[in-house]
């Protein structure tokens, strides 16, 4: 195996933090790239450098991409129902991976990979989902050889509904017929590692399991032992709060935005993965 000069950027994510164990149990060279001395603690003794730097910065990152052969982004600002981060999506993933490409070509890598998004008709307008097509299109107009992984959905992002579940009430926004596949972390995590030294250009991921969001959501009542009950809400919720809040929470409008479409839209892509979700709900629920 031909061992690779890796820069991974947004290494402890979920899929990243993944990404950097199966990467390292293969022994390849992984610099990681994190803002925060707090995050980079956590990867010391498992990559194989860790660099502090915040890749929205103008120059930040060049010395992290010395001796670079490729570069692999896990870098975006997650879905998480928060309040302290205000910025958008756009501010925090086009901004960011810009500034990572240019460094890299400004450094002479040969290849990035990038962790993006599937794109699904019913909600590829959003806020959310147009920053990450924005970072395609930078990264495919690059000159640099590529390729994105495009995962539905994560497991992670459903975490909430089994503190839901517990409770006995579960919120779907919408009627709850909208299907989806999401998809284990690991299992995009090797998609990832999969197309490290080549292949192609896009690569959708989706779970094993095509659900209901209402199934979605009676999954985490079966993880919990409670037979629960939902609440539908309509979508037009959300949207209308999205665009109260657009000049107050930008990051929160995009999210209820996002969320709002990608929950009454279906959101199914080719089962690469293998791993279920009910087991991932079963172990949170212990």
């Amino acid at each position: 195996m031909t061992v690779q000069r890796i820069l991974l950027a947004g290494a402890t994510g979920v899929v990243g933090t993944e990404l950097l164990r199966l990467l390292r149990a293969r022994e390849q060279f992984v610099r990681t790239l994190s803002r925060s001395p707090g995050n980079a603690a956590r990867l010391r003794g498992l990559a194989s450098e860790v660099v502090v730097a915040d890749a929205a910065g103008p120059g930040a990152v060049s010395a992290a991409l010395e001796g670079i052969d490729t570069v692999i982004s896990c870098l975006g600002a997650n879905v998480s129902m928060t309040l302290r981060e205000r910025r958008s999506y756009h501010d925090v993933d086009v901004v960011a991976n810009t500034s990572l490409l240019e460094a890299a070509k400004r450094a002479g890598v040969k290849r990035f990979v990038y962790l993006s998004a599937h794109p699904g008709p019913g909600y590829a307008h959003t806020r959310y989902l147009a920053a990450h097509l924005q970072v395609e299109e930078r990264i495919r107009a690059s000159g640099l050889s590529f390729s994105f992984v495009r995962p539905t959905g994560i497991f992670s992002a459903l975490n909430d509904l089994v503190a839901m579940a517990r409770a006995g009430v579960g919120t779907v926004p919408g009627d709850g017929l909208a299907r989806t596949n999401p998809v284990h972390p690991v299992d995009v995590a090797e998609a990832l590692a999969e197309v490290l030294a080549g292949g192609p250009d896009v690569v959708p991921v989706g779970g094993p399991d095509v659900m209901t969001r209402d199934e979605v959501m009676r999954l985490a009542f079966d993880a919990v032992g409670k037979k629960g009950y939902i609440v539908h809400i309509p979508a037009g919720v959300f949207r209308s709060t999205s665009v109260l809040l657009e000049g107050i929470h930008p990051r929160m409008s995009d999210l209820l935005e996002f969320v709002a479409a990608v929950m009454t839209s279906d959101s199914v892509a080719p089962a690469r993965g293998t791993r279920p979700l009910r087991a991932w709900f079963e172990a949170l629920a212990r």
